[in-house]
């Protein structure tokens, strides 16, 4: 399974000084580009390929306990696949006890058809962790 580490900064906080809602799907969002990175795999080089893009077409979290300030993380990954789209979930833990977890859903996308395509054999290989 494939880990993410991480510090939550100050940045990624509110007023009270907690992790900010939307900063839980962006720790999610950055374990699958940390993965992707790891596996070889550049969204920039896709972004400028134009054969296909990623758009995010779902996404959710849940919320078990505050993150603070200065708090060390990990996000695990973990991938669900369908026919022109994939999910990947992580759940965030702090001292090795869950304390959120989110599920965001990409398309596979042809910028020429507009339209969702199957998802790349490159990928399926991929997300085989």
């Amino acid at each position: 399974m494939f880990k993410y580490k991480r510090t939550i900064r100050v940045q990624d906080t509110d007023s009270t000084g907690a992790l900010y809602f939307a900063n839980q799907l962006q720790i999610g969002l950055e374990a699958f580009e940390e993965f992707l990175l790891q596996k070889d795999f550049s969204l920039g080089e896709m972004i400028a390929r134009g054969e296909f893009l990623l758009p995010i077409v779902h996404a959710e979290a849940d919320f078990l306990a505050p993150l603070i300030v200065g708090e060390s993380i990990e996000a695990t990954l973990a991938f669900q696949m369908g026919t022109t789209s994939f999910t990947h979930f992580s759940e965030i833990l702090k001292g090795g006890e869950k304390v959120g977890s989110v599920s965001i859903v990409h398309v596979v996308y042809s910028p020429e058809t507009k339209s969702s395509i199957p998802i790349p054999p490159e990928l399926k290989n991929i997300f085989t962790i």
